[in-house]
């Protein structure tokens, strides 16, 4: 009752407005695709924490990486490229909106358009660590 009588104007709220999920999360996709930048990087790139490492050799680095007995680095790849996914297709729809598809019929189309633009991208991605995961890549 003192903390009430102390601050009799009540605190403004703002309304929340409704929006989806890949807006909710682009601060933690973000986050995600930081730490698998720097990853790859690591990885790939420089070799240090790869379990080959050879800079001649990238096919060698990329079958050794992505190796059944090493699943949770395709897991975790899988992860990052899935909110890359995320984030590219809120991205490319709020660049089709900018670019003005403001209409019912071009919102659909541009929602269409960024979801087939993200899956693209995602599937191409991760061809390859499946790939050596399954044994197609040796």
């Amino acid at each position: 009752m003192r903390a009430r009588a102390a601050r009799p104007v009540a605190y403004a709220h703002r309304r929340k407005i409704h929006v989806n999920y890949a807006a909710r999360t682009m601060r933690w996709g973000g986050v995600i695709i930081l730490l698998f930048v720097i990853y790859h990087i690591l990885d790939l790139t420089t070799g240090h924490l790869n379990p080959q490492g050879d800079k001649a050799n990238p096919y060698g680095n990329v079958v050794a990486d992505f190796a059944p007995e090493r699943w949770y680095v395709t897991l975790f790849y899988t992860l990052a490229i899935v909110t890359l996914g995320f984030h590219l297709r809120h991205g490319a729809f709020s660049a089709f909106r900018s670019l003005g598809q403001q209409t019912p019929k071009g919102e659909r189309r541009a929602r269409a358009a960024a979801l087939v633009f993200a899956v693209a991208l995602c599937a191409g991605y991760l061809v390859v660590p499946f790939a050596v995961l399954t044994g197609l890549v040796a």
